[in-house]
């Protein structure tokens, strides 16, 4: 994949070089756990999620202030390497892999290690992603940072009704998989309008099936899904990318 690569200054840092190249570098600053400014630049961690600021609620997300604490110490007095890792987003954010310099660890790796953020997969840059759920479920397993909290555990679909208006990582056993018209479903329970339900277009469950991931063969398997969940027919997730299944069996 070829990356443009760009580099950014902390505030005491890489100034000296950044003079020499003839950049004009300015305080990095953190947004969230998963997004930075350099100046008006927004620049957006590629394939993870940090906790929100908001929720549909009365009170700020759990773990937020905590998330964008991890990521400020990280961009504190560094020099800070990033490469393209997708077209912009609609508001001009730059998504981006991002690594301290001289690291080659990334700053997403550092993040989901500690539990600062979850995966959210986006790119398709598979072998980063495998890579990151690797982080990530050493993470959980050792309750490090959101994953202490209930509001950040795995649900079962069984109680799917609870996740939805946010992103989440639910666990089941495939009742019934199957297409319909230009959709591919995966259904958790014995009715469709009320159960936890994950589907793709038809087009990515054949792509998908073309690499190895076949949706059609999973009734019976006890499998992981992540994303927003979307109260469609009961409790919902679109499937977009293929690592937002994994199969635990």
């Amino acid at each position: 994949m070829k990356r443009r690569v760009f580099l950014f200054a902390g505030a005491s840092a890489g100034l000296l070089g950044a003079a020499a190249r003839g950049q004009e570098f300015k305080e990095l600053r953190a947004f969230s756990g998963g997004r930075f400014y350099d100046g008006d630049q927004e620049y957006v961690l590629a394939d993870i999620i940090a906790p929100s600021a908001f929720k549909l609620s009365d009170r700020a997300s759990t773990y937020f202030g905590e998330s964008k604490s991890a990521l400020s110490a990280l961009l504190r007095d560094a020099a800070i390497e990033s490469e393209n890792a997708g077209p912009p987003t609609r508001w001009g954010g730059r998504i981006v892999y991002a690594r301290r310099g001289g690291e080659q660890k990334t700053l997403q790796e550092t993040l989901v290690a500690r539990g600062a953020v979850r995966v959210e997969p986006q790119t398709g840059d598979i072998e980063f992603i495998s890579k990151l759920l690797t982080l990530e479920e050493t993470a959980r397993e050792n309750n490090r940072g959101l994953w202490a909290l209930p509001d950040y555990r795995v649900i079962d679909a069984a109680d799917a009704n609870s996740a939805i208006g946010a992103f989440h990582l639910i666990e089941g056993v495939v009742a019934a998989a199957e297409k319909v018209k230009s959709r591919f479903y995966l259904n958790f329970g014995s009715d469709y309008l009320t159960d936890f339900t994950a589907g793709a277009r038809a087009a990515l469950y054949r792509k998908w099936a073309a690499t190895g991931l076949d949706l059609a063969s999973l009734k019976g398997a006890r499998i992981r899904v992540r994303g927003f969940v979307e109260d469609i027919n009961g409790p919902s997730i679109d499937l977009k990318h293929v690592k937002q299944v994994e199969v635990l069996d």
